[in-house]
């Protein structure tokens, strides 16, 4: 089992990818990240800005977006959903199957962040 660690912290212990191999494949799990309390307020730029944090934590272990078989979203006020939506969509339009997905409201660490999103990927392992 792997991990990318998270910028270290006496008071942040967690990390941002936990990778299990099962099998012929391994899973990896992306904790929540969201854009930062210094994005722009917009729910769609946050959530690029977002899905390309996740991109570059996937290709540290290997896998792409298209290797995501479920994404969680949590929403400051579920009426921007759409805006995620649209963005979302458009990440994953060439997937031969997109992932599953739920959304979620609730308050997030910072007034001025709109979105967080965690992703759960398989990649199938050489051998």
């Amino acid at each position: 089992m792997t991990t990318s660690p998270a910028p270290s912290s006496a008071a942040r212990k967690f990390s941002r990818v936990r990778a299990l191999p099962i099998g012929g494949a391994t899973w990896l799990f992306v904790s929540g990240a969201t854009a930062g309390s210094d994005a722009p307020y917009d729910t769609a730029k946050q959530t690029e800005l977002v899905f390309g944090k996740i991109e570059g934590l996937l290709r540290e272990h290997g896998a792409t977006l298209q290797d995501v078989m479920k994404v969680t979203v949590f929403l400051t006020d579920i009426r921007e959903y759409e805006q995620y939506s649209a963005v979302r969509d458009r990440i994953f339009a060439d997937a031969q199957l997109p992932p599953a997905s739920t959304a979620v409201e609730g308050r997030l660490g910072s007034p001025s962040v709109r979105v967080e999103i965690e992703a759960i990927a398989v990649v199938s392992r050489a051998g």
